[in-house]
């Protein structure tokens, strides 16, 4: 087996042993783990069943994006995006499609710590930052970034300070009927961003974000944000997006504390505009396990929907698919020769019949009249017991019984029959192969079967 059937072999395998995965699991009944932070199907302290549990009972419909945020286009801007604790970066075809989104109208919803997603925003702050010159001002140091290091609040907290009670609000429809966050081992939305500016809960004045998370004696220090720093911000232009920078306020340990719940509900309402549009959740941004099936079927599906669902790229995939399996599509259909050995055929012989019909579906006529040549030789030698085949002999034989032969064009005829014979490899047109089939016939005719 050669390095072509082991790479055919190895791509089969990658390509449906995930399937494979999730078909046995269903089957067999088997229930999957769901491990990761913040899954929707996580029912742990660190899961957020509970939030999905939240909005459902809200009349919203709940979908987890397990393969590509891409996905995202389909809906035109009538869906919320929610993006909860990403652990993997998201690509910049993936900004491109937030951004489409919110110009569309659509809602985003973004709960970062630690400031996980900074990387991904890089690209869309660097775009957004001339346009948000001379804005305001403050100088504006991008569309979102939120603040490395952990939430210290020393006047607002609940065990430790750092697991802090938001008191401080907004006049905002996300702060309707909400007393106070719990946060948990949060971070900061840098007060200088876009979204900073537009913060609608705010920690006290003796708040700082530590970078030193081991530090057994937490102090600020000038290179740290301190003071009344933003924790949740929303802008509202074309789309509408609210940003977090604590997720945890909403997994299942955090949510029925304060008023979580009721913040949470209040930004699904504002996301969606009252709506109750669908709700599309990043699963696929989380930790998900690498010997889990939804990590395999997250990782070949996101491929497809990647190159089908994106505007510019879209038109290639039949194109790319096409080429991708072009060996493996049946080849074109040959013109449908007449039924030559039917002329030829006796009854019990098979294997002339097999091998006439093989060789006119692959097009190949030279072998065609290869066979036929060779026949009519042997018909012929016994026919008029020849001890071998010559063609002065069958000159001799067909002149009188066929007038209208002439002896050149005869010869000539079995000098490119004897030609095709030899090579029957050659490529020959239907055409002649057909009128040489006939001369033979007419030859079969005069000198075999001749009663």
């Amino acid at each position: 087996m050669g390095w072509k059937e082991y790479v055919q072999v190895l791509l089969f395998l990658l390509a449906w042993v995930p399937v494979g995965m999730l078909a046995g699991m269903s089957v067999l009944g088997v229930e999957e783990v769901y491990a990761q932070d913040f899954s929707l199907y996580n029912t742990g302290e660190n899961g957020t069943s509970d939030f999905r549990m939240t909005i459902e009972g809200a009349g919203y419909e709940v979908k987890a994006i397990q393969s590509s945020m891409s996905t995202l286009g389909r809906y035109g801007g009538n869906a919320t995006l929610v993006i909860m604790g990403p652990v993997v970066d998201f690509t910049a075809d993936s900004i491109l499609v937030i951004f489409q989104h919110l110009l569309a109208g659509g809602g985003v919803l973004i709960a970062d710590d630690f400031g996980s997603a900074n990387s991904s925003f890089h690209l869309l702050n660097t775009f957004l930052a001339p346009l948000l010159q001379g804005q305001s001002p403050i100088n504006i140091t991008g569309f979102l970034h939120f603040a490395r290091g952990v939430l210290y609040d020393l006047d607002s907290y609940d065990k430790n300070p750092r697991l802090p009670v938001i008191r401080y609000f907004s006049s905002h429809a996300l702060t309707q009927g909400v007393s106070e966050l719990h946060l948990n081992y949060a971070s900061v939305i840098v007060p200088t961003c876009a979204i900073g500016l537009q913060g609608v809960a705010w920690t006290t004045t003796r708040a700082w974000c530590e970078y030193d998370i081991e530090s057994t004696n937490p102090w600020p220090n000038a290179t740290e944000w301190a003071g009344r720093l933003p924790v949740a911000g929303a802008l509202d232009f074309s789309g509408r997006l609210v940003a977090l920078s604590d997720p945890s306020m909403f997994n299942n340990d955090m949510i029925g504390k304060g008023s979580n719940q009721r913040f949470a509900l209040n930004v699904m309402n504002w996301l969606s505009g009252g709506n109750h549009s669908t709700v599309l959740y990043c699963e696929n941004l989380l930790e998900v396990p690498w010997n889990s099936p939804e990590f395999f079927f997250g990782l070949y599906l996101g491929r497809a929907l990647w190159l089908s669902s994106l505007p510019y790229l879209a038109p290639l995939f039949p194109l790319v698919t096409i080429l991708g399996i072009r060996k493996y599509l049946p080849d074109a259909k040959k013109p449908e020769v007449k039924s030559v050995s039917e002329v030829f055929l006796r009854r019990g012989q098979t294997y002339f019949s097999e091998r006439m019909m093989y060789y006119r579906t692959e097009g190949n006529y030279g072998r065609v009249v290869k066979m036929l040549y060779r026949r009519l030789r042997r018909d012929l030698r016994k026919k008029h017991q020849w001890t071998e085949y010559d063609p002065h002999k069958l000159w001799d034989l067909i002149r009188y019984k066929d007038p209208s032969l002439k002896e050149g064009d005869f010869f000539k005829t079995i000098a490119r029959i004897e030609e095709i014979s030899s090579s029957p490899d050659i490529k020959i047109k239907e055409d002649e192969m057909m009128n040489l089939f006939f001369w033979m016939r007419n030859i079969q005719s005069h000198s075999i079967d001749m009663k």
